[in-house]
């Protein structure tokens, strides 16, 4: 839209391009204090630039009082404190509040489980929304930022939701700038004199944001040089259909959520199930964003563990830990999604944690352990392979396609039940170990075993109702054990947390499937 030379009225129009998105959007109150989340770079100074040009006595909102508000992640010292003082020295030369938070985003990181990407956005807004108090947020997303963020989401895979991108209002988040593009914030920028802050990080390609950015978008555009509109015109079209779901959530949701207050829902079970599957999961997808700083981090696999929690037969209690120290527990009919203080989340690292479901094929983290556990089909070709070599007695050749180690075994799937359960020991369990007759206590096998106390507390059990199957890392139970008589097979397998980081770390990942 506009020039690196813009002149006055390019910018005019520009300024006239985003009042017309506000107010089609309605995203500027009349009156109170919108917080400007300031990072420095030209977007953000573009935003807050534009958002005085308007705001305050004799503008157009002449009741609408602006304040400032930077995280300082500590991720790029001493540069990083540097870009915080100079981003209060702008806002106080304009006579605006400011406030400078600060996180050490790289311990979120290892405490909560996330990529460093993640656990940046995550502290971002939990800080934006402790400012913030209720007020809305102004945050400075772009058409390229939106781009970018559709393209990540087609990357790793998702629904409607996901493929209408970023939404110019999301319950207290605005976004003045969709309409702009980064080149426009740029050429603002330079008409007026504002020197952006650069990100040196912004260029790093361990980053897949920055890979889709410098890489991923480029290959497209030269396969298709409309390849940016015809992205956003997708997204608008998932947008509509969005808005029309967004309507039937709005008319169930009262009969469904009983109580809501801020850090937990009560929702009533029977009235969830009574709705149609992809609504059911719709409104998990709201009422997990409601609780997760606007955005919510369920996958599939996520949807898939609660609504087997849902249907499953039992007096007991159920809970499920998800992502962001989100909680799901059931008790007969009454269910509870709720996020965990910070105090209790810790503490519960170190200690013994409810079983949790792994459907199959599907994997999970086991919440207060290093283990991720996943269970997986055997493809057909080997799986035929091993039968035939198991019913010909020819071990050499059964081995030769089952790579088995102590962290991965092969099971008879015939009377498995789905999906498994996973958890950490118990007073009282046992197994019945590989060519024995009798069960056995799972600490005398520990104890005979010299497996250590530590390592104790971390293995994980599967159960198949109420039968474990394997001591994870120990030994499988005999009668899951393959033999000639074996048609089907189950992979069974763990992986400790410290492989998977950035990226790769998925159950935590910025992920969103519908």
């Amino acid at each position: 839209m506009l020039q690196s030379d813009a002149s006055e009225g390019q910018v005019m129009s520009i300024v006239d391009s985003v009042v017309v998105f506000c107010e089609q959007h309605h995203l500027l109150p009349e009156s109170g204090v919108l917080i400007v989340a300031v990072s420095g770079g030209a977007d953000s100074l573009c935003l807050l630039h534009l958002l005085y040009s308007l705001c305050g006595p004799g503008k157009r909102y002449p009741n609408l009082r602006l304040h400032v508000a930077h995280l300082n992640h500590h991720l790029r010292e001493p540069v990083s404190s540097q870009d915080a003082e100079a981003v209060g020295r702008l806002a106080r030369s304009w006579g605006l509040p400011v406030t400078i938070g600060e996180s050490e985003v790289a311990l979120l990181a290892q405490h909560e489980h996330f990529s460093l990407e993640e656990a940046a956005r995550v502290a971002r807004y939990r800080f934006l929304r402790d400012v913030a108090s209720g007020s809305r947020i102004a945050i400075g997303h772009h058409q390229d930022d939106q781009v970018e963020t559709l393209l990540l989401h087609w990357t790793r895979g998702g629904g409607i939701a996901s493929m209408a991108g970023l939404q110019p209002h999301q319950q207290d988040i605005i976004r003045p700038l969709l309409p702009l593009t980064r080149a426009d914030t740029l050429a603002y920028c330079a008409h007026y004199g504002l020197t952006p802050i650069e990100d040196a990080s912004n260029l790093d390609l361990r980053y897949q944001r920055n890979r889709i950015r410098h890489e991923l978008l480029p290959l497209l555009e030269g396969l298709n040089p409309g390849f940016r509109l015809t992205l956003l015109r997708t997204s608008k079209v998932m947008q509509t259909d969005l808005d029309w779901i967004e309507t039937q959530i709005d008319a169930c949701w009262p009969d469904v959520v009983v109580r809501e207050d801020g850090e937990s829902l009560l929702i009533s079970r029977m009235a969830l199930l009574s709705l149609s599957l992809s609504l059911q999961r719709h409104l998990w997808r709201r009422a997990s964003a409601l609780l997760c700083a606007g955005q919510s981090p369920l996958e599939l696999r996520h949807y898939t563990l609660i609504e087997q929690a849902l249907v499953r037969a039992t007096g007991e209690a159920i809970k499920l830990d998800l992502p962001q120290r989100l909680r799901f527990e059931r008790q007969r009919d009454e269910v509870v999604l709720h996020i965990m203080d910070e105090d209790r989340y810790k503490a519960n690292i170190d200690v013994v944690r409810d079983e949790v479901l792994l459907p199959i094929p599907g994997e999970v983290m086991l919440p207060g352990t290093s283990w991720l556990v996943r269970a997986e089909l055997v493809p057909k070709d080997i799986e035929a392979r091993v039968v035939q070599a198991l019913c010909a007695g020819d071990m050499a050749r059964m081995w030769h396609d089952l790579a088995l180690t102590r962290y991965s075994v092969y099971i008879d799937r015939t009377g498995i039940e789905a999906p498994l359960y996973v958890r950490t020991r118990r007073a009282g369990d046992r197994i019945r170990p590989l060519g024995m007759v009798h069960t056995k206590k799972v600490q005398d096998i520990f104890v005979d075993r010299h497996i250590s106390r530590q390592e104790r507390e971390q293995l994980p059990l599967f159960f198949s109702g109420e039968q474990c199957i394997w001591l994870g890392g120990v030994c499988i139970d005999d009668r899951v054990r393959l033999t000639g008589t074996t048609r089907y097979l189950l992979h069974l397998s763990m992986h400790r947390r410290e492989a998977f980081s950035g990226e790769e770390e998925g159950l935590y990942a910025d992920k969103e499937i519908l």
